[in-house]
């Protein structure tokens, strides 16, 4: 949802001399998106990709931890909930660092690929 509403965003925002200017060159259609909307709207995109993720992330473990507890197994959200009904906090911690860890090395390595790819390919800066 996220991504959708800031490449529509994104889209809304191309200056309409950009939109002009490939116009003049006679591009239209799937050519018109892919050689002016896209990369002028690749910052939006890309954020919106980002803020897609932090909330689809939380909601894996929310329902792990819903799920998870209902059924007795399950990832990581099972994995702290269980401790923590335990009272073991160190273990209660050992998975919620495991998340982080997981979370930033998604963002790290997908991410900062994407965004590497960003500017090698179009040139466009976050």
């Amino acid at each position: 949802m996220a991504a959708g509403l800031n490449t529509f965003a994104g889209f809304q925002s191309v200056p309409q001399t950009l939109r002009m200017a490939g116009q003049n060159y006679g591009l239209r259609g799937l050519r018109f998106v892919w050689q002016i909307l896209i990369p002028a709207a690749l910052p939006s995109i890309v954020s919106g990709l980002k803020v897609g993720w932090a909330f689809a992330w939380r909601t894996l473990i929310a329902a792990e931890m819903v799920f998870g507890a209902s059924s007795g197994q399950g990832g990581l959200g099972w994995y702290v909930f269980q401790h923590r009904n335990e009272l073991e906090t160190a273990q209660v911690f050992a998975g919620l660092v495991m998340v982080v860890i997981l979370g930033l090395v998604v963002e790290n390595l997908v991410f900062r690929t994407l965004e590497k790819m960003t500017v090698r390919r179009w040139g466009t800066q976050q």
